[in-house]
């Protein structure tokens, strides 16, 4: 158990109210509408540019991010023609304060974002935003990293219905129970997903430093209940023996290692 994490705080913020999975896509959108202003993405195969236009959701005046990163996870001399990185909106102040690692350039920390009105037929605010690239681990799992890890998002049935299968969840604190029932509910494909999603989560944690201690403990042990589930699924194959039953409820749910 981590260091600020009690096992009473750990199961309260482990069960969730109701079975509520976002994607990769719906964790961004989430975050972008926390930051106040919307979405957006470069064409494919487009260069990272040092400035980027986005729209304000609210007033001018309102809260809004101080840069976007360029988030992947793929070295850019690797990029295909289709790749594009994702873009994050992200606040210098609110990263420092939660984050041991500094990933805001110190020549950029003092660059201010510019709003300004534009003329058109709906009108409304775009922000102009200096743009940082950031290689990570595992690009897809960021949203929903800076999502908790900023105090941006509290509802905890968001963060462990993308971790773990409901079931396994409601078996919390029990390991070897939630490992064996995850065992059981996933396919192949699914356990699979859940691995690639959760280890890439808790790499980016490994890397980043996130100071909540209480996400990084749901993190923590989604990752542990996803290894062995992997390896009774290993054990099981070596013995000829079949063990999931395949929950076709968890087909959309994708989803990090004990260090």
């Amino acid at each position: 158990m981590l260091s600020g994490s009690s096992p009473a705080m750990i199961h309260s913020r482990l069960l969730p109210i109701r079975r509520l999975v976002l994607t990769q896509d719906d964790h961004l959108e989430l975050l972008c509408r926390r930051m106040n202003v919307g979405k957006t993405m470069l064409p494919p195969g487009a260069a990272i540019p040092s400035t980027i236009d986005l729209p304000v959701l609210k007033d001018a005046h309102s809260y809004i991010p101080s840069h976007v990163l360029a988030v992947f996870d793929i070295p850019q001399s690797d990029w295909e023609p289709s790749y594009s990185p994702i873009l994050v909106p992200i606040h210098a102040g609110l990263h420092a304060r939660d984050f041991r690692t500094r990933i805001i350039p110190q020549n950029a920390t003092g660059t201010r974002p510019t709003i300004s009105r534009i003329s058109s037929q709906s009108g409304g605010h775009f922000v102009t935003l200096p743009v940082v690239p950031l290689h990570v681990p595992h690009a897809p799992s960021i949203p929903l990293l800076f999502l908790f890890a900023l105090g941006l998002e509290s509802r905890s049935q968001l963060l462990c219905c993308r971790l773990l299968p409901t079931e396994v969840i409601s078996e919390f604190p029990a390991l070897p129970t939630m490992a064996q029932l995850m065992g059981n509910v996933c396919s192949d494909r699914q356990l699979t997903d859940y691995i690639v999603f959760n280890q890439g989560l808790w790499k980016n944690i490994l890397h980043l430093g996130p100071r909540d201690a209480g996400f990084v403990g749901i993190a923590r042990t989604a990752w542990n209940v996803t290894v062995e589930a992997r390896r009774n699924r290993q054990r099981a194959a070596a013995a000829g023996v079949s063990t999931n039953v395949g929950n076709p409820r968890h087909a959309s749910a994708s989803p990090v290692p004990n260090t």
